[in-house]
């Protein structure tokens, strides 16, 4: 579809606004839209044209129990996110359908459940977000904290985040999906907002942290704001154009307020010299004549523990944090304040790894038996591999996100080499999983040692050559070590690659004593550097 532009329109904005034709032509378009946005505002949808139903009304336990299929664990957390988004969106559905019900209640400011969630990474806190918005059907925006900084300084400002919100809402044009918005209420999930909690080492007012919780609280104390960025010349332009049309009331027009939104906030809350564990595990320690749940006693600061006491290696500091805590880590007052719910995650162990692999509804194990069948392979996993997979992740102490990197390490070459083949089906068991790149070779009838000389030859364009002896070497090594060949191999033979470096070509053939010899190849390095300098000297 084409459109007539006023050529001397366009040229005289550049001018006025020192941009470029194209900048101009942009904003000229933008602002001419305002045209039909105006109509569509005060006329409703053209015919033909029906909006987004509401989203549904669902109690707190209908909440949790979509929760439940996909997040394992963390009973708190979900139980009061599951209250504070079935009370909020119950709330602005009220409101907005039935003003009559709320005439009865002397409630004039009606105090949103914006919650705060810290715990360990990986543990569920987004990921429960992603999942309730799936349910709510309403907008949810996830953002991380430190994308964003203080309104005024470069880099995206926490009003971005609401504009950003609004172009995910349903809607043929940025005045409707605001209005859906305002209407039907939004989620803004703020990641990592622990790296925005001021230092306690720190002087004055940090605009990177402490400027931009300020920027949130405005945000969620209920605020207007523009649904066009304000400082853009398309913006500015279209400003003048509405004030011509109908000033004030149709600049309101071009507003969203946050006073539906509900706001959750999250973070780890850990820095390598201070953590939110260690700020509430000091607290507790230091209450006189604390019993504690291993029986130790706190008298006077100093600690008298009981025999057979157990150290509290596995307790979760996170369930006992108080609003003094969050403050003492960084976070003003008014924000915490803002946030009257808070919760926390748990620490995932190997059991809770096994059950989320086993028992969710969109397990990892189902989306890599789906990327097996795309080529006709059925793939099965055995307990015994499960087990083993979780038991490594949780030693990664990065929660579930593990769970991808280590079946990633177990199936990289199984993804790489079976499709293609005859196979129709592989399943995979511990001893798999313990020696992936041995147990690929020998079920395609490779050498790890073959496959090993054919990648270097790759590589560098050199051929090596293993002695009898050598190979005997590196097998007994692996075994020694409890380790695979094809990974003992490449810890043997981490310095080859310098032979690239000095001009050998053909063929190198590797015995069982430069094997035994770890800096080999170091040294081999060295003297032929001392010849090209003595050569070139």
């Amino acid at each position: 579809m084409q459109k007539a532009v006023p050529r001397q329109t366009v040229e005289k904005i550049a001018e006025e606004y020192g941009c470029t034709y194209d900048e101009a032509l942009n904003a000229y378009l933008r602002a001419d839209n305002t045209y039909n946005d105006s109509l569509q505002s005060t006329l409703g949808h053209r015919k033909g044209e029906g909006r987004k139903d509401p989203p549904p009304l669902l109690t707190p336990k209908q909440i949790k129990a979509h929760l439940d299929k996909y997040v394992i664990g963390q009973e708190d957390y979900k139980k009061r996110l599951a209250i504070a988004a079935s009370y909020h969106f119950a709330l602005v559905r009220v409101k907005q359908d039935n003003e009559t019900f709320l005439s009865g209640f002397d409630v004039k400011r009606f105090r949103k459940k914006n919650t705060l969630i810290s715990g360990p990474s990986g543990s569920g806190k987004t990921y429960c977000v992603e999942v309730l918005g799936d349910l709510l059907n309403v907008p949810v925006h996830i953002v991380d904290a430190t994308d964003y900084t203080e309104a005024g300084y470069v880099g995206k400002n926490a009003e971005d985040m609401i504009r950003e919100l609004i172009t995910i809402a349903p809607g043929e044009n940025k005045r409707e999906r605001a209005e859906f918005i305002n209407r039907n209420g939004g989620l803004i999930f703020i990641d990592e907002i622990d790296k925005k909690a001021k230092e306690g080492n720190m002087l004055g007012i940090d605009v990177s942290r402490e400027g931009f919780q300020r920027a949130v609280l405005k945000l969620i104390e209920r605020k207007q704001v523009s649904i066009e960025d304000p400082n853009s010349p398309a913006s500015q332009i279209q400003d003048l154009v509405e004030q011509q049309r109908g000033g004030d009331q149709s600049k309101k027009k071009n507003m969203i307020n946050t006073e539906n939104i509900l706001f959750i906030l999250g973070g780890s809350f850990q820095r390598p010299h201070d953590t939110m564990e260690a700020i509430v595990k000091k607290r507790l320690d230091s209450k006189t004549g604390k019993v504690k749940d291993d029986g130790s006693l706190t008298i006077s600061g100093f600690m008298m523990e009981s025999p057979g006491s157990k150290q509290e290696k596995f307790r979760n500091y996170y369930k006992d944090t108080n609003e003094d805590d969050y403050i003492r880590f960084g976070l003003i007052p008014e924000l915490v304040g803002r946030a009257p719910i808070r919760t926390y995650v748990n620490p995932l162990s190997k059991n809770d790894l096994v059950r989320i692999m086993t028992q969710t509804e969109d397990s990892i194990l189902n989306q890599y038996k789906l990327e097996f069948k795309l080529f006709g392979i059925d793939l099965a996993f055995t307990q015994d591999a499960i087990e083993e997979v979780a038991e490594k992740a949780e030693k990664k102490k990065t929660g579930a996100r593990a769970l991808v990197s280590e079946w990633e390490g177990v199936l990289t070459d199984f993804q790489y080499e079976l499709p293609g083949t005859n196979f129709s089906s592989v399943q995979i068991d511990g001893k798999i999983c313990k020696k992936p790149q041995d147990a690929i070779m020998k079920l395609m009838e490779k050498s790890p040692f073959v496959d090993f000389i054919g990648r270097f030859k790759m590589d560098y364009g050199l051929t090596l050559k293993f002695t009898d002896e050598a190979i005997k070497f590196v097998e007994e090594y692996a075994v020694s070590r409890n380790i695979q060949v094809y990974e003992a191999l490449n810890l043997l033979l981490a310095g080859a690659s310098a032979l690239n470096y000095m001009h050998y070509g053909g063929e190198f053939v590797i015995t069982d004593k430069i094997l035994d010899d770890e800096k080999y190849f170091d040294k081999l390095y060295v003297e032929w550097h001392k010849k090209q300098m003595e050569q070139n000297g």
